[in-house]
């Protein structure tokens, strides 16, 4: 049986077309943990129906919130979703074309309000009904921007504060679709509000101190590539030795841990510390040796000698005193991983 019900869309789009691997799969996991943010940040108890893409359709069945509500659901959606672009353009490693095209991201909003009928797939509950296609077809428009919330006419009519405005200028419209004809609307257009977004806090300012042991080689690859390979946490199975690898499925960036298991050692890794340039660069983490009971800060400075030609200087810090044996043990471990780095970055298709 049909019931009534309000129909919410958050819609993310932006994203070029990326065809090289790694910015394809940093898009899926922007996009993921962004469409993540959107499902936690929802305070009026909208029914997830499903993920749909770079969208996510919610539901709510029986009379809709008032308009101030409804409105005010979508504006905190937007505050979280431009407050995280900011932390991922402050805190980001990778230098991907994902990763530096985040911040052109953007959120509009359809809400419609009619009927749905709730069908059963499977262990899934899916929603349907020609309302629900109304829905969909309204984020294909010819508002002159990409980021707004949209208010169908159905819908207004059934709140008990239409002609409640708030911060927002709203403007009519309608549009003709095929098989159903006019749909009238109210929108109110967003780009604006990002401007009184502030920007998150800027990171500790991170101090190189003098090293215990530097460790230098050449690398007959461009800088770029040699910074992406290490950086990059997916690719380091294929060069640093280790096993497996436990990570959280966001983009490498400042902050994030990771842990790694390498025969009977588990290493626990933080990113502290980036910089980069199109000569130079900086990567800097905090590894812990779980059972060994060593704690290292390390330092990766990179430096172009030519166009296919970087200069590595690893440089560590040790955080706590360790026996002159084990920190030559743990010196030759570093020595053959970073050789293995250079082999793998001397032997890639760029």
């Amino acid at each position: 049986m049909a019931e009534n019900a309000t129909i919410l869309i958050p819609d993310i789009s932006g994203f070029t077309d990326f065809t090289g691997k790694t910015e394809l799969e940093h898009s899926s996991h922007i996009i993921n943990e962004l469409l993540d943010l959107i499902v936690r940040s929802n305070d009026l108890e909208f029914t997830l129906a499903e993920i749909e893409g770079d969208a996510v359709l919610f539901y709510r069945k029986g009379d809709p919130p008032s308009k101030k509500d409804m409105v005010g659901q979508c504006l905190t959606m937007f505050k979280n979703f431009h407050t995280q672009l900011k932390i991922i353009e402050r805190d980001s490693l990778c230098q991907c074309g994902a990763c530096q095209s985040a911040t052109n991201l953007t959120l509009k909003f359809i809400i419609h309000f009619g009927e749905v009928k709730e069908i059963k797939v499977a262990q899934f509950t899916k929603a349907t009904g020609i309302d629900m296609i109304i829905a969909h077809r309204l984020l294909k428009n010819h508002i002159p921007s990409h980021e707004y919330i949209l208010i169908s006419v159905p819908c207004l009519n059934n709140v008990p504060d239409r002609s409640a405005n708030g911060e927002l200028r709203w403007q009519s419209a309608r549009e003709q679709y095929d098989a159903i004809g006019d749909v009238e609307f109210a929108y109110a257009e967003l780009s604006a509000l990002k401007e009184h977004i502030p920007d998150p806090p800027p990171r500790e300012e991170f101090v190189i101190v003098k090293s215990d042991n530097n460790l230098e080689m050449e690398i007959s690859a461009p800088l770029r590539q040699v910074y992406q390979t290490l950086i990059n946490l997916d690719e380091r199975i294929n060069w640093e030795g280790i096993d497996r690898m436990e990570r959280d499925q966001v983009t490498e960036r400042v902050g994030m841990r990771h842990r790694c298991y390498t025969g009977p050692m588990t290493l626990d890794k933080r990113a502290l510390h980036k910089e980069f340039r199109g000569d130079a660069a900086v990567y800097v983490e905090r590894i812990i040796g779980v059972e060994m009971k060593f704690d290292v800060v390390v330092v990766f400075e990179l430096n172009a000698v030519a166009r296919d030609i970087t200069r590595l200087n690893t440089k560590l810090k040790w955080q706590k005193e360790l026996p002159p044996e084990t920190i030559e043990v743990l010196l030759q471990n570093f020595k053959v991983v970073l050789e293995s780095l250079k082999k793998y970055c001397e032997n890639k298709t760029p």
